[in-house]
């Protein structure tokens, strides 16, 4: 996997399809983000890249695609060099890139993104019967059925992937660079779209895989290169390493993988709802008829395809909403009406989907986030005035028990990794011991490495007594947490499963499709 020829010999054997040659890049204010990074990619094969946030992988895909320049080393493209600097880089070399937040624009059709940028035509005029019928050939070729004339917005989200990939074959492509490409997928759909990247293989594309999911990973590559901060860590053949190495490459040590055991409750529900019902505008966080109970030292995780009611069901339980019917007990009281001020007050813990907007401010310092939602807290407040030696002391404390990786606490939220900012929020929100965790996507778009620390804090809170959500888009990391599975489809409750051997991804697909489960 690595190369280390010297240009004749390169010259001599069968040319990659892309070889990075000593790949380095230093930003102005003395950042390193790449160091020296050699390997190569056979032609028509899947190749995936790991490692942590922050380990290089979008700086080297950002300089493949022509979006950065490198500070030192060679492209290779086809056993030639070539410079990323140059107009219209990608384009002109064949190489289309699947961004993990899609970039299409949803009030055009799907003619439109696809060919934006490259219309048909002459004298400024788009020929929209050539258009139209160039995208129809790409949907043929590749297997990627799409209605042409549909407004892009309206498309389900797997729909749009199709669009969005088709968007990135559209000017001969002979390399696809894929981000986090399942995110928002069902297992269904994901099975799909491997199968549909396996075609685009074997029709001569070659193909990277960006992905935080080893499971994903396996499943999906031939081999895999890991970096790990800026360096590259290893390369190897995926059928030849088992994921605790992958991931021993990843951390540069070796990470726990946590499994739970499924294990039986009995006894009082300590989080109980029934028959709530949520309205609201948007048709994806309304609930109909919702039966939910989680007993102490109970994880029960939540499925369902992205939009089905997940984010409605979280806002009751975190005083965000009301319900418009139906109850709402916590510890025997009603909380249907409560505020989150009263949801933290009974003992509520909340990791929020969205870190930065929910979980905290980019704009404050780590310490300002760190004791977010504390006011009147004795630890850190005497009278009116803040006690600032305790609060660095315990603000130092949790940056060192959850490995967050900061310069100092007076940095500014924004400047860490995505995995790094999920760390201090969890400290944060398991600082008080809380009586009810409600994870949600706690591990999206973070390293694995990062995921597996977050995936043991969860754990241990359930150890100490805590009543546990977990709604993930994760089915590896769902399977693996939760004592019982809910699966959510347009607002409602389709099953209610134990976590048993038998339970798949595959058994849950229908369920979260609507195809099967309750009325």
């Amino acid at each position: 996997m690595t190369d280390g020829r010297d240009d004749g010999e390169r010259a001599a054997g069968p040319a990659p399809a892309v070889a990075f040659d000593r790949i380095s890049k230093t930003y102005a204010n003395g950042t390193v983000a790449l160091r020296d990074v050699s390997f190569s990619v056979p032609a028509r094969t899947i190749h995936a890249i790991c490692g942590e946030n922050g380990a290089g992988k979008s700086t080297l895909m950002k300089i493949l695609f022509g979006l950065e320049e490198p500070t030192g080393g060679r492209i290779w493209l086809d056993g030639r060099p070539v410079s990323t600097a140059t107009r219209d880089f990608a384009g002109r070399h064949g190489i289309g890139m699947v961004h993990q937040h899609f970039s299409l624009i949803p009030t055009l059709s799907v003619t439109e993104n696809i060919i934006l940028g490259h219309e048909p035509g002459k004298g400024g005029l788009i020929d929209r019967a050539a258009a139209r019928a160039r995208v129809e050939m790409l949907s043929r070729r590749y297997g990627l059925a799409v209605d042409p004339d549909a407004v892009t917005g309206r498309l389900p989200v797997a729909a749009q992937q199709k669009v969005e990939i088709l968007k990135a074959l559209s000017r001969d492509t002979r390399i696809l660079i894929l981000d986090e490409p399942t995110a928002v997928l069902s297992p269904p759909e994901i099975n799909e779209l491997f199968s549909r990247l396996r075609d685009l293989s074997q029709h001569g594309i070659t193909i990277l895989f960006i992905s935080h999911k080893l499971n994903e990973v396996r499943s999906l590559a031939e081999t895999v290169t890991v970096l790990r901060a800026g360096q590259l860590a290893g390369a190897a053949r995926l059928a030849d390493v088992p994921d605790n190495m992958i991931m021993q490459m990843v951390m540069g040590r070796p990470v726990e993988i946590t499994r739970r055991q499924p294990r039986q409750v009995t006894g009082e529900p300590l989080l109980a709802m029934s028959d709530a019902s949520l309205a609201s505008r948007d048709p994806a966080d309304r609930l109909q008829s919702i039966d939910l109970v989680i007993h102490p030292g109970e994880i029960v995780g939540v499925a369902g395809v992205d939009g089905s009611g997940q984010r409605g069901l979280v806002s009751l339980v975190t005083g965000t909403a009301r319900p418009v019917s139906g109850s709402i007990r916590f510890d025997g009281e009603d909380m249907a009406g409560a505020s989150t001020a009263r949801w933290r007050a009974r003992g509520m813990a909340h990791l929020p989907s969205d870190r930065f907007t929910q979980g905290g401010v980019p704009a404050l310092t780590l310490t300002d986030n760190a004791i977010a939602g504390t006011d009147g807290d004795k630890r850190f407040q005497r009278g009116p005035f803040l006690r600032r030696g305790a609060i660095s002391r315990a603000v130092a404390a949790m940056v060192e028990d959850y490995s967050v990786r900061a310069l100092s606490i007076g940095e500014r939220l924004d400047s860490l990794s995505g995995g790094n900012v999920q760390k201090l929020i969890a400290a944060r929100e398991l600082a008080t011991e809380p009586r009810f965790l409600i994870a949600d996507q706690p591990t999206r778009g973070i390293d694995v490495a990062a995921a597996a620390f977050i995936h043991k804090r969860i754990v241990d809170a359930a150890e100490r007594g805590a009543a546990v959500l977990l709604v993930t888009a994760d089915l590896d990391e769902l399977l693996r947490l939760s004592d019982r599975v809910v699966v959510m489809f347009a607002g409602r409750i389709t099953a209610v499963l134990a976590n048993e051997a038998q339970l798949t991804p595959e058994r849950l697909g229908p369920f979260m499709l609507g195809l099967e489960g309750m009325p």
